[in-house]
């Protein structure tokens, strides 16, 4: 809650982020009554994720208008929503480890220790769909394991309400598909010991609670795809249009390696490396197999758990490992596999901790250490965070602006989050949020004969873009309608601005 200590130093650029803002510029516009919109209204989008932008339309409703309070109510609201699911997680740790020895108590220390992660923070507290996601995940998967793990047939309700969850995920985010499809699959191979029920009738539950989903979430595809032309935001399409297969396996092992044992980050110029791909992946798969076999097969609810989240986690990494572009997004997008990888890591150290340590005291003992050390690990990067939280990556971008144009002034950028949210006539070219940017970018393969149609009068943007103007090769016209008034690589800043002879 620091930023709201200071409103003018940090509230803006602590924990605020580039697509976060992209998503607060949206549900502005929607308060305003300019629709699901960018560019002052002028441009419809998709680019979002619908619940929480509605959400988020709301708060901004209620500042009527103000961005500086907005942004409050979000900090406020996006806190909120993390500490209810850091409660949801101690209510499904409590059932998966309720065979356990002290389980309710590990529950507590594995959730609390969930919240205060610094990569959990960093997400939940981004301004996007992330920390909702995250908390609708848990509560769909609380409802599964209290009323359909039990030795109980679930009412009709039951499957009803379980597709009403399932749908709410979607919108929370549409990856969620790979859940949903996850848990219902669970539901189908994994019966209930002590309930008299067939895999005909859990195949009927399946289609009930899965076509409530799909009628759930029928609205937003809809409209998605008479608007748009297709059910997938165009965000999506924007991110991984260009993709090679299999372009981020690199990456992968170290980014669910870090979502699934928190504390232990990842040094970023390491990540892809050979060793270090075997050692994160090792550690991982190492802690899950230890997990099935102490915890997760002895039990029913940790057993469809664990394949839930297992599947689910598989469903992540291979659509964004083999088909997905901007690696750098990775581990926000694995970070919704983490409620389920974390009570993984924490019961396989848990149990294999009381395996290895006979006496009571030892392994008390060792729970308090260990507690004791991540608690203070976590005051440290909170410390970090206050350190950097007046700065951001695209202040700077912000602070030219602001500086030296007027608001009726059009400017263009692929990166228009952060700015377009100070900027109101601010014009996305990377297509995230643009449709007809992103048409221009699927049939030319570049953006510059878009920007030369456009009403954009100046480009500000990080320091690379000082070089379209070298861009011949795909439109010799660009260099000669604008020019780079600043490049600046000490700021990461550029700025390129069209000649007053050209129209």
């Amino acid at each position: 809650m620091s930023p709201l200590l200071d409103i003018e130093g940090r509230l803006f650029w602590q924990y605020m982020t580039e697509d976060g803002y992209l998503m607060q510029t949206v549900a502005r516009n929607m308060a305003i009554g300019l629709g699901m919109s960018t560019a002052e209204g002028t441009m419809p989008t998709n680019g979002v994720q619908p619940l929480a932008t509605f959400l988020f339309a709301g708060l901004h409703f209620l500042a009527q208008g103000d961005k500086t309070l907005a942004i409050a109510l979000v900090t406020i609201f996006s806190t909120l929503v993390a500490l209810i699911s850091t409660w949801l997680l101690v209510c499904v740790g409590a059932k998966v480890f309720g065979h356990l020895p002290h389980g309710r108590g590990l529950a507590y220390v594995a959730a609390g220790l969930w919240f205060a992660a610094p990569l959990i923070t960093r997400h939940s507290m981004n301004g996007l769909e992330t920390g909702l996601y995250q908390g609708t995940l848990l509560l769909a998967t609380l409802f599964y394991l209290q009323r359909f793990c039990t030795t109980t047939a679930p009412s009709r309700n039951s499957h009803l309400l379980l597709g009403f969850l399932l749908g709410l995920t979607f919108l929370a985010r549409n990856d969620a598909v790979f859940f949903i499809a996850a848990l219902l699959i669970a539901h189908l191979l994994l019966p209930v010991p002590g309930r008299s029920d067939t895999i005909a009738s859990r195949f009927t539950t399946a289609m009930i609670a899965g076509s409530i989903s799909i009628v759930v979430a029928s609205p937003w595809l809809t409209n998605n795809y008479l608007a748009f032309g297709s059910i997938v935001p165009i965000s999506g399409t924007a991110q991984s249009h260009a993709a090679d297969i299999g372009r981020n396996l690199p990456w992968v092992a170290a980014y669910l390696f870090e979502n699934a044992w928190l504390w232990l980050p990842v040094p970023g110029r390491v990540e892809a490396l050979l060793p270090v791909q075997l050692v994160t992946f090792t550690a991982t798969a190492a802690a899950l197999v230890t997990y099935w076999f102490l915890i997760g097969r002895l039990a029913a609810a940790a057993r469809i758990h664990f394949v839930a989240g297992t599947l689910f986690t598989a469903g992540l990494v291979t659509y964004y490992g083999l088909f997905f572009g901007a690696s750098w997004f990775l581990p926000r997008y694995f970070s919704a596999a983490s409620p389920f990888l974390w009570l993984f890591v924490v019961g396989a150290v848990y149990m294999g901790g009381r395996t290895v340590l006979a006496s009571g005291r030892l392994r008390l003992a060792a729970v308090y250490v260990g507690v004791g050390c991540l608690t203070a690990m976590a005051a440290l990067f909170a410390a970090n965070d206050y350190r950097k939280g007046t700065t951001h990556m695209h202040k700077q971008v912000v602070d030219w602006t602001q500086t030296n144009l007027k608001a009726e002034v059009w400017v263009g950028a692929p990166q228009t989050g952060t700015l377009g949210y100070f900027h109101d006539r601010t014009i996305n070219l990377d297509g995230k949020v643009n449709p007809e940017a992103l048409r221009s970018l699927l049939n030319d393969g570049h953006n510059l004969n878009y920007v030369l149609a456009s009403p954009v009068q100046y480009i500000v943007d990080w320091v690379g873009m000082a070089q379209w103007v070298k861009l011949d090769h795909f439109s010799a016209r660009f260099g000669q309608e604008f020019e780079v008034v600043v490049e600046d690589p000490v700021q990461n800043l550029a700025v390129l601005r069209r000649l007053p002879s050209t129209p």
